[in-house]
């Protein structure tokens, strides 16, 4: 007896047959857009999608029929792997530098930005608090290295950061990612 998706998905009620098509006839995810950019699909990318399950029910049991089967489980994992994975990791084993990532440069500035711009933000609070009382803010020395302090301290630690990510990389313990994303908002 033959296997009819379309028969199968008419016995289903139509929202469980809308899911299911979606499922097991997801988008290619080599389907590119006009600058070459991935598409996935909104409908999500299913790896498992070209095997057929009954392709070798015909079989002699002594041809292995079930190795058949399991290979293209193998060549359709590879695939998906390849496809969707491997891109990445090669992409992220790209940022390693000799001394951390390629990522430092843009984080360092992006600390030194926040840094002083919370001095520059504190400073012209203290002005407008001096100005409702009809004084001028005089310059407090003290500020100017509580500042400085704050900057060391800052990009001390987003380089301690950056080493961390490097040696996440190296050693893969990224997988994570995730759980300490969430752990660091709570």
């Amino acid at each position: 007896m033959a296997f009819n998706f379309a028969s199968y998905l008419q016995m289903l009620n139509p929202e469980t047959a809308s899911q299911v098509q979606g499922f097991y006839q997801a988008p290619d995810p080599l389907v590119r857009d006009a600058s070459g950019v991935p598409q996935y699909g909104g409908g999500g990318y299913n790896a498992y999608s070209g095997i057929n399950p009954f392709r070798y029910s015909g079989m002699n049991p002594e041809d292995n029929p079930a190795d058949k089967l399991y290979a293209d489980l193998i060549r359709a994992q590879t695939r998906d792997y390849n496809t969707r994975f491997a891109p990445l990791e090669n992409f992220l084993a790209s940022e390693i530098t000799a001394t951390g990532t390629k990522s430092l440069a843009g984080d360092m500035t992006r600390t030194q930005d926040a840094v002083i711009g919370a001095g520059e933000n504190i400073q012209g609070q203290q002005q407008r608090s001096a100005g409702r009382y009809g004084l001028s803010s005089q310059p407090n020395v003290g500020a100017g290295a509580s500042q400085m302090s704050a900057l060391v301290g800052g990009l001390n630690d987003t380089k301690m950061r950056d080493i961390d990510r490097r040696q996440a990389l190296l050693t893969g313990s990224l997988s994570g990612i995730s759980q300490k994303a969430r752990g660091a908002s709570a």
